[in-house]
């Protein structure tokens, strides 16, 4: 299953990185990202910063991918939620929203929207503390 990923990220298969999505602008930052790479993610919640949250999920997932280095961070968010979905065939779609379910169900549908022979399914939803 995740042997073809890495074809199809290198020939376009991909979903978009999904931007910031902010609650009250009142309350302190509270970033968390998702990395993914070749069948392996990584996540973080509850960081300070963007950078701080990036960095997490990328160490996260590179350390599940073995090696240092090839993942991409594919979504990112301050004091809301994001999901990664992935394909049978390395499709994968990721969304940010107000809550976990949300997130998941979004970032299934842009999966799905890649035609994979088999619905996507959310590998990971998460969100960082309002």
């Amino acid at each position: 299953m995740w042997g073809t990923l890495a074809l199809l990220w290198c020939c376009g298969l991909t979903g978009l990185a999904a931007g910031p999505a902010h609650a009250d602008a009142g309350q302190g930052p509270s970033w968390g990202a998702i990395a993914s790479v070749q069948g392996r993610y990584g996540y973080s919640f509850n960081h300070p910063s963007r950078g701080a949250a990036e960095l997490a999920a990328r160490t996260q997932c590179d350390r599940a991918a073995g090696r240092a280095g090839p993942c991409v961070v594919r979504a990112y968010f301050d004091r809301a939620c994001g999901a990664l979905a992935t394909g049978n065939y390395g499709e994968w779609g990721t969304a940010i929203a107000s809550t976990a379910g949300a997130a998941g169900k979004a970032a299934a549908g842009q999966c799905d929207g890649h035609l994979p022979a088999e619905p996507c399914k959310v590998v990971v939803s998460l969100c960082s503390p309002r």
